[in-house]
């Protein structure tokens, strides 16, 4: 269940954030959550996000082991609302996505606006949500600025606050535009006042257009400018060794009857790998704009910034032409950096971070952050969160687990299964009764699935006893510990 109607739970509930140190405790921190859709690893880097790894990236930690638990759009953002897992929150999939969000009374902006803070929503929200809430804002937003269709980046609609609007085929209309103008006039000190504030800035970019406008057809990311398209039109496809897999025959049925790559599918997959880059340099640019105006109010001094994608996607790797939700690397591991100003740090931040970090572990480290908040909508109306603040990453005090295991938990019509991954291990058990486990420490690339390999016997049957215990854990503390 994900919440807990009673006041004894309160106590479990709180005692899952871990107390706040002093440093920055003279005035909490407002907090910036950046994030993208279907940007894979690969192009997340200084060429093609210059001004978030100069802002963002650099100044801050870089989590090379950030994941996507699970790697689909809905139970992602709801694992970031909720700090939960999906047998926790309810949430396995897009569809029915936001409806089947358990007690949405009770999610991280009204925790945050209970403890004083001014919330906005701007972007991508869960999906079908628009409709869920028949024009109404979203528990907990004091500002509601949230699209109706995630797949397009023109004609579209828009929930303001209560009010319907629609925006139409011109570049002004262009989703990374309207949705940084409405951000950057949330920030304005003006509108906020003396209040911290807590703003999700969610941009569909790079995810599928389902329209086609210049260079970039209808299942590639839409690009505003042209010069943007011919700024990345060499760039060549990445072939990493998964690339076009010689041998699948290890793999599910549904990956191991994949046929090799054809020169129309490469070209495609080219086409669409230069259109990602180039909505997400459009991105990248808001981004600086956004974080320079922090930084000329005095607020970038007291906001902590997090960069993430709801989840990863194929270009090749295991033959896997698009998608995402599979538990491969590819899918599963994503652009994640946190940025914290130094008020609120014992130390200084790492810049490169290989713990394994996820989405539910945005919640607890924001309310570790604005003072061990209670993820509490009242007195007896609390979740108990399976993630956990990662401030002992981020140049704070406290411990971390020696191996941590993270759960990816979907079902859905892209993927059903359940897997845990750890630093060196992904395994996954799927309905069929096939099972992946692969070595990470000497195949990252995942061309050998070993879970069959006597020599991996003892390494599977431990990943099998601890994905069972994940898929009914509770918490990080007690019997039914999420570890």
């Amino acid at each position: 269940m994900a919440s807990v109607l009673v006041t004894a739970a309160v106590a479990t509930a709180v005692a899952a954030v871990p107390t706040a140190s002093t440093a920055g405790a003279g005035k909490p921190p407002n907090f910036l959550v950046i994030l993208v859709d279907d940007q894979a690893s690969n192009t997340f880097n200084s060429r093609f996000m210059p001004e978030t790894y100069r802002s963002i990236v650099d100044p801050g930690t870089k989590f090379v082991d950030g994941l996507a638990a699970p790697p689909l759009c809905c139970p992602d953002r709801a694992g970031i609302l909720t700090g939960q897992y999906p047998h926790d929150s309810g949430v396995f999939s897009n569809s029915p996505g936001y409806p089947s969000l358990a007690d949405q009374e009770d999610t991280l902006p009204v925790w945050l606006r209970r403890g004083g803070y001014r919330t906005g929503f701007i972007g991508k929200f869960l999906n079908n949500s628009i409709g869920a809430l028949a024009g109404a804002k979203a528990p907990g937003f004091d500002r509601w600025f949230a699209t109706d269709n995630a797949s397009y980046y023109y004609n579209y609609g828009i929930s303001d606050q209560r009010t319907r609007r629609s925006y139409g085929n011109n570049r002004h209309s262009y989703t990374t535009n309207v949705f940084t103008r409405q951000a950057r006039q949330f920030l304005n000190p003006q509108q906020h006042g003396p209040k911290p504030w807590f703003l999700w800035l969610a941009y569909n970019a790079p995810h599928d257009a389902h329209q086609g406008r210049g260079h970039c057809k209808r299942l590639d990311p839409l690009v505003n400018r042209p010069a943007d398209y011919r700024r990345f039109a060499q760039a060549k496809l990445p072939r990493p060794p998964s690339f076009n897999e010689a041998d699948v025959s290890d793999k599910p049925p549904p990956i191991a009857s994949l046929p090799t790559l054809s020169l129309n599918e490469y070209d495609n997959m080219t086409r669409r790998y230069r259109c990602t880059a180039a909505a997400m340099w459009e991105v990248d640019q808001k981004i600086g704009g956004i974080m320079r105006s922090l930084r000329r109010t005095g607020a970038l001094q007291n906001t902590i910034v997090f960069y993430m994608s709801d989840n990863g996607y194929f270009f090749g790797e295991h033959r896997l032409t698009r998608g995402k939700a599979l538990p491969y690397e590819p899918a599963l591991r994503v652009p994640y950096a946190v940025r914290v100003p130094p008020i609120y740090r014992d130390a200084a931040q790492h810049p490169v971070v290989g713990k394994v970090v996820s989405n539910v572990d945005v919640a607890p480290t924001i309310l570790d952050y604005a003072g061990a908040l209670p993820p509490c909508a009242s007195a007896t109306d609390c979740r108990v969160l399976d993630g956990r603040s990662i401030r002992p990453l981020l140049g704070g005090s406290g411990e971390w687990p020696a191996d941590r295991g993270v759960l990816a938990e979907i079902d859905s019509n892209a993927a059903t299964y359940d897997a845990i991954r750890t630093h060196n291990y992904i395994y996954a058990e799927y309905p069929s009764g096939d099972r992946e486990l692969y070595d990470l420490k000497t195949d990252g690339s995942e061309l050998n699935n070993v879970v069959d390999d006597p020599a991996f016997a003892a390494t599977r049957l431990s990943l099998a006893q601890r994905l069972e215990a994940l898929r009914h854990c509770s918490g990080t503390a007690g019997p039914l510990a999420c570890e």
